[in-house]
């Protein structure tokens, strides 16, 4: 148990820094924020910094609920969730002096009894995250997988409880117990993360494209909707434009004449996707229709035909439309 412990809180400590990495430099349709930037970061940090000390507190048999330190590090982690949530649901709203209450409970760390952060850590984590899944659960008919991202957030959602129980259960339960127990929650919700934005990388991005529709402030107004969706259709179908293997959203919105925070809008509203998978999507049918027009043409010729960069990136985008490699689905369809 103890060696177990010990490998997922290194293991979690690892992810922490790997996603915090991820967010920065490889989420590029994620409209990062300064305040979401340090936010991320100061999450990310301060749950490896965790993590990393109840590996050194099992190996060392260290008391670590006796350390200010170390409370402190349980106090900042639902300040940083709550400003990286906003920032990701919100990321178009300006800081507000009203933030600053926020920050209270790092205060509280600082001058209550030690024994008493904890509690407070996990009751107020459990407070933000259930504001956050109400806000999450608004934008289920924006969100394509909503029964994915259910169970997700649920999961995580679940997480927070079980914390919030160890807090209150502290004066009844062994120290070494609770280490062990929350050492494990972090370590799940990790590898839950891990897992959702591996097997799907634009969770976050799907998040965050709902929740300008639902929440955010409409760039649309005065424009006529209707023909730019029609004109972006048309250069789709009838000018190929998704042949470009350098096609970005600025590129697009320059042609349409209008911004690319408003192109992302008018994607999202008018077809309910990200920019990047609807070019993904177009890209896609018009492989399919290459694959069975042409049969002795090769599949990465078709791949890069139209619009690919790489071998790999066409197997992925064609798994993830249409459940079948390129290749099976040539056979497949040619053999009806």
């Amino acid at each position: 148990m103890r060696e177990l412990s010990i490998l997922l809180a290194g293991f979690s400590a690892v992810a922490c820094l790997i996603l915090c990495v991820v967010y920065l430099f490889y989420l590029p349709d994620m409209k990062k924020t300064v305040v979401g930037k340090i936010a991320c970061c100061g999450l990310m940090w301060v749950l490896a910094a965790i993590q990393l000390a109840h590996a050194l507190g099992l190996m060392h048999e260290i008391e670590l609920l006796a350390s200010r330190a170390y409370v402190l590090l349980l106090a900042l982690v639902p300040v940083a969730f709550y400003f990286f949530s906003r920032s990701l649901l919100f990321h178009d709203t300006a800081p507000d002096k009203r933030d600053l209450f926020h920050l209270i409970p790092l205060l509280l760390a600082l001058l209550l009894p030690v024994s008493w952060v904890p509690l407070v850590a996990f009751s107020l984590g459990f407070i933000y995250t259930l504001h956050i899944l109400r806000k999450i659960l608004a934008l289920r008919a924006h969100l394509q997988r909503f029964e994915f991202e259910r169970f997700f957030f649920g999961i995580f959602f679940a997480m927070t409880i079980i914390a919030l129980l160890l807090g209150l259960c502290l004066p009844f339960i062994g120290h070494a117990f609770f280490y062990h127990a929350y050492a494990g929650c972090v370590s799940i919700a990790m590898v839950l993360v891990v897992t959702a934005l591996l097997a799907f990388p634009e969770l976050l991005t799907d998040v965050l494209l709902a929740s300008e529709i639902v929440y955010a402030k409409s760039q649309l107004s005065g424009l006529n909707t209707a023909a730019l969706g029609e004109r972006l259709e048309s250069l789709m179908k009838e000018d190929q434009y998704y042949e470009n293997e350098n096609l970005s959203i600025t590129l697009a919105a320059k042609e349409l004449g209008i911004s690319g925070h408003q192109l992302s809008e008018l994607v999202n509203t008018r077809f309910g996707l990200s920019f990047p998978r609807y070019v993904r999507q177009h890209r896609i049918e018009a492989a399919k229709r290459l694959l069975l027009a042409e049969p002795d043409t090769s599949v990465l010729a078709v791949g890069l035909s139209t619009g690919f960069k790489s071998q790999s990136s066409f197997y992925a985008a064609f798994r993830e439309v249409t459940g079948q490699s390129p290749a099976a689905y040539r056979k497949e369809a040619l053999a009806a």
